[in-house]
């Protein structure tokens, strides 16, 4: 099994970054912002971003690797076809990785049912 996370279901670009955040949904969860839009192609694809006020870059990578890993294993189980950009809120830092994970979780399952409902 492929354990990597490759670049096609990435991200990585700041305006790609931008026109997420601009014109797509928001879902909240306890230690994440979820900003959502229908992408083009059929792939769900995801970038992370993590602001100084998280603490060191050590933190911010940790909290970084812990949603990369959540997305990459299909626990958030976030609906095809689909941008998001994930916010990590400043109480994520101080967090242990199982809580994370399981509001990752919750994030994805607001993320589904807030498409589901879309006309």
């Amino acid at each position: 099994m492929d354990e990597r996370f490759p670049k096609q279901r990435r991200i990585r670009k700041r305006p790609e970054f931008l026109q997420v955040q601009g014109c797509g949904r928001k879902a909240h969860s306890r230690f994440f912002v979820g900003l959502f839009l229908p992408g083009a192609g059929g792939a769900t694809r995801m970038g992370v971003t993590t602001t100084r006020r998280i603490g060191p870059a050590v933190t911010r990578n940790r909290v970084k690797r812990i949603v990369r890993e959540a997305f990459r294993r299909g626990g958030m189980m976030l609906p095809r076809g689909i941008d998001i950009v994930i916010v990590a809120r400043e109480a994520a830092s101080e967090s242990e990785s199982r809580l994370l994970f399981d509001d990752l979780t919750t994030l994805g399952r607001r993320v589904r049912k807030m498409t589901e409902s879309d006309p």
